[in-house]
């Protein structure tokens, strides 16, 4: 055990403190002018600092899930040669180290609920399935995030995009009540958004290099309708993040199926 794993003050260890200070920090930066509110990003940061402060058993998963939809909301940017302390990610990726702790996990997701009405729905699953459960949060909260920034950039309204972000947010509010269809839900939608945005990733490539920026489409390939040009950053990156989560979650949606069909 090290020190940033004693407690300390009020019953914290000094990473816990450190996470929910971060916390503070990132929404303080969310709300400070020049650039507009973002409010499903600041929603999402809130809830995810005050399920933290009162140490809600899923929260430093859905904490670790947030920390990654905003480390791919940015690091995307790095390709119009944007590097700076926001397009690396440094706060997230900071409290990514500080919420990747063996320590935390026990505390948070092993541990009895600090919340008398609210019990550790996870706290009866092995430390196998408690895996499963933490790994499709981060995949939920990471497609959510871009899927989110895709919506924001299209010039009308990209209905899957919006859609599949509403579905991974229900998702990742199922997988912290522990609930199995939590995988199923997010499986569909990842496959959902993976049908709609691997056929554009070509054309995203070559909108992308009519601005100057490094790509791989072949010569001749049509740029992105103009309705979702915006957000020709973001596409390649949804369409890896929907393979990883269609990767994560279908062993088990099968053995949950074939459980539920053939006992």
């Amino acid at each position: 055990m090290t020190f940033f794993d004693r407690e300390w003050i009020f019953g914290r260890t000094p990473r816990e403190l450190v996470c929910i200070l971060g916390g503070l920090a990132i929404i303080t930066f969310e709300v400070l002018p020049p650039e507009p509110i973002d409010w499903p990003n600041l929603a999402v940061y809130v809830a995810a600092t005050l399920a933290f402060a009162v140490r809600f058993y899923a929260a430093r998963a859905a904490a670790v899930a947030t920390c990654l939809g905003a480390v791919v909301q940015q690091w995307p940017h790095l390709r119009f040669g944007e590097v700076d302390w926001e397009t690396l990610g440094l706060l997230p990726l900071l409290a990514f180290v500080l919420l990747a702790s063996s320590d935390l996990v026990e505390r948070f997701e092993r541990a009895p609920s600090r919340v008398r009405w609210l019990p550790n729905l996870w706290a009866g699953f092995t430390a196998a399935q408690t895996r499963i459960l933490r790994w499709s949060a981060y995949a939920a909260g990471a497609l959510a995030g871009l899927l989110d920034h895709i919506t924001e950039q299209a010039v009308q309204d990209a209905g899957w995009a919006r859609g599949g972000m509403i579905a991974l947010t229900v998702s990742l509010l199922l997988l912290c009540a522990g609930r199995a269809v939590a995988l199923l839900l997010l499986w569909a939608t990842s496959l959902v958004v993976a049908v709609h945005v691997v056929p554009l990733v070509l054309p995203a490539e070559a909108t992308l290099a009519l601005s100057g920026v490094e790509s791989f489409a072949p010569a001749g390939t049509p740029p992105l309708p103009a309705e979702i040009a915006g957000a020709d950053l973001y596409i390649l990156p949804a369409a890896a993040l929907a393979g990883v989560a269609l990767a994560l979650t279908t062993p088990t949606v099968v053995r949950l199926l074939r459980r539920t069909l053939f006992g």
